[in-house]
């Protein structure tokens, strides 16, 4: 080895012995998990609001009927307001949890600048999302109410990785060779795809649940018998007098059916891209369990959800299956995108000029940073 190769390898495991280590495990992390954990029930529970069509059944904000939100009597909560106020509850919950969060966040003196940022974010999130929720009451725009939807899975994201950041796991440095280096930034881009895709869907299942949309075809695997749905006028026609007459269903018009099929076809496109993923993560990395054990997840998840779906439609979406659906949906985003962030955190996304320069194996305490061995 070379005296300028040898001058560079001390000067990187100096670096990496000097550097300021970040804040792992404790109360920080303790309350990080808790937070990303309570919005998944949250996430259900907003699946339950609308499932029920219950979104409007408490009509002021942020009082409910006049009433403390706090106060408000328990022998009030019935029908539509039980699913809507409780909701409003748990978002509380969360929104104490990222305070808390935040605090615990500058209290603790190893915390880095980058953790105390995503408690802020964390903080933040809550209160956009919470002011959303406020306005789609007051203002009664159907348009708020998607994006408070499509706002809450990308929230259980922030949240899961801020999880992640404070966790003792996510500073472990690993050892990279240039071969190896190559596969995974392929793994990182074929899981930033996969959870892109899994997120556009998630928008689309949100629209068509708020759109009235979810049995705009009540057939499976096909569309009112044919490969594709209606087209036409004529079509539709056609197909609202079998709902009506043959189902016992109200019309629709082919806004929602195209609505729904266009979901149908984004289920099969990300099934296929986390089929590829998985595969993918078990022919090559099989003995990585922070790449391995998300992507198993994630098959169970993909079964169950399609399984949902499946129910759904043919048990003309009944209230907690449909909640139950997109329950799990977020659970397929966050899984993927546990998955990403671990590819992402061991490989980059793309190729650090050291590789470029000497193709030599590395030890990375950064993704895209090189410290030579």
């Amino acid at each position: 080895m070379s005296d300028s190769l040898l001058k560079h390898s001390s000067l990187s495991y100096a670096s990496i012995e000097t550097a300021p280590v970040a804040a792992r495990g404790g109360l920080f992390h303790f309350l990080a998990v808790l937070t990303a954990v309570a919005t998944f029930p949250l996430i259900f529970m907003g699946g339950l609001v609308t499932s029920h069509q219950a979104g409007l059944s408490v009509p002021d904000w942020p009082n409910s009927y006049g009433y403390n939100m706090f106060l408000f009597p328990p022998r009030l909560w019935i029908g539509g307001i039980l699913y809507e106020h409780t909701h409003r509850l748990m978002a509380t919950v969360v929104g104490m949890l990222a305070i808390a969060l935040v605090i615990a966040a500058f209290a603790t003196r190893s915390a880095s600048r980058r953790q105390r940022g995503l408690a802020l974010a964390v903080l933040g999130g809550v209160i956009f999302q919470g002011v959303l929720g406020g306005l789609r009451v007051v203002l009664l725009k159907l348009d708020l109410a998607i994006v408070h939807a499509c706002v809450a899975q990308a929230f259980f994201c922030l949240a899961t990785y801020t999880a992640l950041a404070t966790s003792r796991q996510w500073n472990e440095p690993r050892p990279m060779t240039a071969q190896s280096s190559n596969r995974g930034r392929r793994l990182a881009w074929l899981s930033v795809a996969t959870v892109i895709a899994i997120y556009f869907q998630l928008i689309a299942g949100a629209t068509m649940r708020h759109f009235q949309a979810g049995l705009a075809i009540p057939d499976l695997p096909l569309a009112y018998g044919k490969i594709l749905p209606p087209l036409n006028l004529d079509q539709l026609d056609a197909a609202n007098w079998m709902r009506t007459r043959e189902l016992d269903l109200d019309p629709v018009t082919l806004s929602q059916i195209w609505i729904h099929f266009l979901h149908r076809l984004g289920a099969i496109g990300v099934t296929a891209m986390i089929l590829t993923l998985a595969t993918f993560v078990f022919r090559h990395y099989r003995t990585q369990p922070r790449l391995s054990r998300p992507a198993a997840v994630l098959i169970g998840l993909l079964m169950v959800q399609l399984t949902l779906g499946v129910l759904t439609v043919l048990l003309r979406k009944p209230a907690d299956i449909a909640s139950a659906h997109v329950a799990v949906g977020a659970l397929v985003l966050v899984t993927s995108f546990v998955l990403m962030a671990g590819a992402i955190r061991l490989y980059g996304l793309w190729r650090p000029m050291e590789f470029r320069e000497t193709g030599s194996a590395s030890v990375t305490t950064e993704p895209n940073s090189l410290a030579m061995a």
